[in-house]
Parts: structure tokens; C-alpha cells; sequence
């Protein structure tokens, strides 16, 4: 599959959790299951949307470069206009 790059697969997986955890929720609110077992499908769609939130935090990437150059430290910081 040539068109599944990393890129799109870190695009796609949070969406994947977040529909699945959101499927689950609605499946425990919906069916007439017992307290003990909605608890559990609740805790599990939790995970499920909160690993989808993780996932779709935004790369950061680092806006300086330290280097050493003898004794001393030289800092480099990008200009962002």
C-alpha cells in the first residue's frame, strides 16, 4: 500500500481512536448492559478518546541550536517571520 505514508497514518490514527471510543460510548449508553459492565465501556471509550487526544498533539520541533565551541556555549535561534 504505497499510499499509506507516515504522514497520513499519524493523520488518521487519532481519527480512528476517537470514532472507535466514541462507538464504544454510545454502544454502552445504548444496550441495557448492568452497571459493572457500562462502567467498563465507559473506561474503555475514555481511553480510547483521551489516546486520541494524545496522538493528535502537534510535532514540536526544536527552534534553537546550542553548540560548544571551546569553553564556551554558542545558541542559534531561527528567525520566525
Amino acid at each position: 500500500m504505497k499510499f499509506l505514508d507516515a504522514d497520513l497514518v499519524r493523520a488518521i490514527t487519532p481519527i480512528v481512536l476517537a470514532g472507535s471510543g466514541t462507538l464504544i460510548g454510545i454502544f454502552a449508553i445504548v444496550q441495557n448492559l448492568d452497571p459493572t459492565r457500562t462502567t467498563a465501556a465507559m473506561g474503555l471509550a475514555g481511553t480510547a478518546l483521551a489516546g486520541a487526544a494524545g496522538l493528535a498533539q502537534g510535532k514540536t520541533e526544536s527552534d534553537f541550536s546550542v553548540r560548544q565551541k571551546g569553553d564556551s556555549l554558542q545558541i542559534e535561534t531561527p528567525n520566525k517571520e
